[in-house]
């Protein structure tokens, strides 16, 4: 600790900030409220980092995967996310967050090209909660050969 309250010293109080009495520090933050109180952007590819947590008015952007034992809420901000329902009620005391609606169709729309594969550890099997898929007219649909194309997965429709 005696080399970073040094080099605190000689920094840039606005830039650099140690605070020895609560074992903080701040990067760009001159009253570090955690262990380490960054006000800015962290870059690099995080591999190492875990218990990220991010504040109730954060946000997480990234262009890799994220995994996660659990996610809180309904969701409904996701995007990119294949799922197969929406929960009827976000509230998760709620005995209607049990309960599920899908969409009955997926649409292709014009100028659209989709090709369907899988690959042999799951038996070149896909699958979509939907029982009807419309293509629109321009649009190519294809299932590769040696593939199963499942549909209505929830039997539901």
């Amino acid at each position: 600790m005696t080399r970073a309250v040094t080099l605190a010293e000689i920094a840039d109080t606005s830039t650099f900030v140690v605070d020895g009495t609560n074992s903080r520090v701040g990067i760009n933050s001159s009253s570090p409220t955690t262990t380490l109180d960054v006000n800015g952007i962290i870059s690099g590819d995080g591999s190492g980092l875990t218990n990220v947590g991010i504040g109730t008015t954060g946000s997480i952007n990234t262009s890799g995967i994220i995994t996660a034992t659990s996610f809180v809420g309904s969701g409904a901000n996701l995007t990119g996310v294949s799922g197969f329902a929406t929960a009827l009620s976000s509230d998760t005391t709620n005995v209607l967050n049990t309960f599920f609606k899908t969409p009955q169709q997926v649409n292709i729309g014009a100028g659209t090209s989709v090709t369907v594969e899988s690959d042999a550890t799951s038996g070149n099997i896909a699958f979509i909660r939907e029982s009807i898929v419309h293509v629109a007219v321009g649009a190519t649909f294809h299932i590769k050969t040696s593939n199963t194309l499942v549909t209505n997965v929830l039997s539901i429709f």
